[in-house]
């Protein structure tokens, strides 16, 4: 009687170790599998500098190499934020710190080209022999030596008042530099969609570590109970083998979850570019980060006014036309303004028999301004066929400019439709999660009166938990998908909850 009596007791506890154990452990409190909107932070803070609680994660200098033996073994977990892993982001990251660097570099490149306004003063002086030896002059009465030192100053200012070919030069590199600076604004938001998707895949990998390791929990309390079952003789020894290999199948799945874990951390971390011994964590919950509440047409038309790839084309197409125009201004003449002054001086001594050595100096002070104009006759054709050159490139990117914008707009309506039916998909999988909490409660309660197996048991379990996996992961691509529209379309992605419980997006680039 004493083994029955602790089964009857054991079995009554079971209702709070089996089902609640799974349940609870999926379901309760702020984790990931909670369906409650919050409000979406916005991302990006600009390059602005760091703040002071993140100063300690500025990645390592280039030139400082990598020390991968020591820096490993001594690792640190550092939770993280969404918003300050887009902060890190935008102060880590290499290809963002080349392209700010690109940029300054096009900006002084254009300031040399814009000196070519100024006025240009050189100068040149000399000072020497004449023949680097002395000279011997002889006349008829008598020949001496006559040694002699010039020295020369020579300063002349030149502006150059009419030249076609300096403006469509600075033209052109005007546009260089604008598309510089637009491809550094969509490669920021590129980063930012990238350090998102890597953020929610991370989230999710949390999830999945949480719902296998309550797995392996419930299964474990399955377990005893089974062997103590089947100790007070009221279950076979089939029932203990199937709830011990339940918990090795459970115990498997986790390893392979935690070990997707450690990838998603560290691929977080080589997009954040962080100091070898930081592993980041995901401090925030994994919950649908808003609602989409634009229409399609008003999200086209936020992709077409804020793409700045589309931008980039308009200047490309005004470069090229530019760049023809440098070319035929080669044909035309050019008039500069100039002022020239020179200042010569000769010293020196004569030698002679009938005279003591005498020291004789000149010199010569000049000035001279004027016009000075240049026009090339003929180049035989060179720039006409490099203007028509241009000219065609010009057409062709207009063609790359309508591509692109179809391109776009695929990109808008695919992930508009899909963020549609992946929000529906989000709900009838939270849905599917509680009716599968309410079966397993039955089904717990069948097995523990006797008139329910085991494996059903079992089976409920398993099928609570992958309704819980599968919702994680719509999770992830509802939160994928959303900031995908947001890259799309330049809106910021800035949302907050209005008073009726939905969510408003604010546009504007970001």
């Amino acid at each position: 009687m004493a083994p029955l009596s602790g089964l009857r007791q054991l079995l009554k506890r079971s209702r709070q170790c089996v089902s609640p154990l799974l349940v609870g452990a999926l379901l309760a409190g702020p984790l990931p599998l909670a369906v409650a909107e919050e409000e979406t932070r916005s991302a990006s803070n600009g390059n602005g500098p760091l703040p002071a609680s993140l100063a300690d994660l500025v990645a390592p200098s280039p030139s400082s190499g990598t020390r991968l033996p020591d820096e490993m073994a001594d690792q640190r977990l550092r939770p993280l934020s969404l918003q300050e892993a887009q902060q890190l982001a935008q102060a880590n990251h290499p290809a963002l710190q080349a392209a700010a660097l690109e940029a300054d570099s096009r900006e002084a490149r254009l300031e040399a080209s814009l000196s070519a306004w100024k006025l240009q003063v050189t100068m040149r002086s000399s000072a020497g022999l004449p023949a680097l030896a002395l000279e011997y002059q002889y006349s008829p009465d008598a020949s001496y030596p006559r040694g002699e030192l010039e020295t020369s100053v020579n300063v002349e200012a030149t502006w150059l008042w009419r030249d076609p070919e300096r403006a469509a030069r600075i033209a052109v590199e005007r546009h260089e530099l604008e598309q510089v600076r637009l491809q550094r604004q969509f490669l920021e938001r590129d980063v930012k969609l990238q350090v998102a998707e890597s953020y929610h895949e991370l989230q999710r990998t949390d999830a999945e570590v949480e719902l296998r390791l309550a797995a392996v929990q419930t299964a474990g309390a399955t377990l005893k109970i089974s062997r103590a079952r089947h100790e007070a003789g009221v279950a076979a020894r089939l029932d203990v083998l199937q709830a011990q290999a339940q918990l090795t199948d459970n115990e498997a799945l986790l390893a392979g979850a935690k070990a997707r874990q450690s990838i998603a951390r560290r691929h977080l971390a080589r997009v954040l570019n962080l100091p070898q011994g930081v592993v980041p964590t995901a401090r925030d919950a994994s919950t649908r980060q808003g609602r989409w509440t634009a229409t399609l047409g008003e999200s086209l038309a936020a992709a077409f006014a804020t793409r700045e790839e589309l931008q980039q084309f308009v200047s490309a197409i005004q470069e090229r036309e530019a760049r023809a125009e440098e070319a035929l201004a080669a044909l035309e003449p050019t008039l500069s303004l100039f002022v020239l002054g020179s200042w010569n001086q000769a010293s020196g001594n004569v030698l002679s028999d009938a005279l003591p050595m005498e020291s004789q100096f000149r010199g010569r002070v000049s000035t001279s301004m004027g016009l000075r104009f240049t026009a090339p006759l003929s180049d035989g054709g060179s720039a006409q066929a490099s203007a028509r050159r241009w000219r065609l490139e010009a057409q062709r990117q207009e063609h790359l400019l309508t591509d692109t914008r179809n391109t776009f707009q695929q990109q808008v309506e695919k992930a508009f439709y899909t963020l549609q039916a992946q929000e529906e998909t989000l709900e009838l999988l939270a849905r599917q999660v509680t009716t599968r909490k309410e079966v397993l409660n039955l089904t717990t309660a069948r097995y523990e009166a006797g008139v329910g197996t085991q494996q059903d048991l079992l089976d409920q379990q398993n099928a609570l938990t992958r309704a819980a996996v599968d919702h994680a992961q719509a999770v992830l691509d509802y939160n994928l998908s959303l900031a995908q529209l947001h890259r799309y379309t330049g809106l910021s992605g800035s949302i907050h909850l209005d008073g009726a419980g939905g969510s408003v997006l604010q546009g504007g680039g970001g």
